[in-house]
């Protein structure tokens, strides 16, 4: 009876659709999506994304780093059939507005800029805990923006991962330090320098 209904079901065979190939890297027997491919989130809320841009074929996965998903369709043609020729504009809104869902996060702003040439660390060593770590966030910002999507904070972050869910901390009473050291993007404390370490006395 199980092997009747295993029938019943079509076997995925997804790749990436040669027609766009962005955010993408070539594993050695097929493209997959890149680390930074499905990093961001999307501008517009994760539910209507995924009903804006529903998979060609239902028993696809979604668009993750190391697959081979389909993108949706509309992500970038207006077409209703593989092969649909690249519509630019389709494109152009699904990374304003739905970049995870397409897997479109390198083609936004965050992702638009160069590490630096002679970063402190190797930026493809760099992994999301890192990106995420509020002992390396800054030296990423400043060296790896590319690698983390850092490119459009101007060097300016949040070193601690949470601040913009509550806001009303920039105002709190006796969390102003905490504040211009830790919530520097979310509080709006760009030009309020950040402390150097203490270095022992000689």
């Amino acid at each position: 009876m199980l092997f009747l209904l295993s029938l019943l079901i079509p076997l995925a065979t997804t790749r990436i659709t040669p027609y766009d190939l962005s955010c993408s890297i070539h594993n050695g027997t097929h493209n997959v999506y890149s680390s930074t491919a499905a990093s961001c989130q999307n501008v517009l809320s994760d539910e209507y994304c995924n009903i804006a841009y529903i998979p060609a074929d239902p028993y696809s996965p979604v668009v993750a780093e190391g697959n081979d998903a389909d993108r949706p369709l509309l992500c970038y043609t207006l077409g209703t059939a593989t092969p649909s020729p690249l519509n630019q504009d389709a494109r152009s809104a699904a990374i304003a507005n739905c970049p995870k869902t397409c897997g479109y996060c390198c083609l936004t702003n965050a992702y638009k800029c160069q590490n630096l040439l002679y970063p402190r660390v190797n930026c493809k060593n760099v992994s999301k805990a890192m990106c995420l770590s509020p002992l390396w966030r800054q030296i990423l910002a400043e060296d790896c923006p590319a690698t983390c999507g850092f490119c459009d904070l101007n060097g300016c972050i949040d070193l601690v991962v949470g601040c913009e869910n509550d806001p009303s901390i920039c105002h709190t009473v006796g969390l102003e330090d905490f504040v211009n050291q830790n919530c520097r993007m979310t509080c709006n404390r760009c030009s309020v320098g950040t402390q150097q370490p203490c270095r022992g006395r000689r």
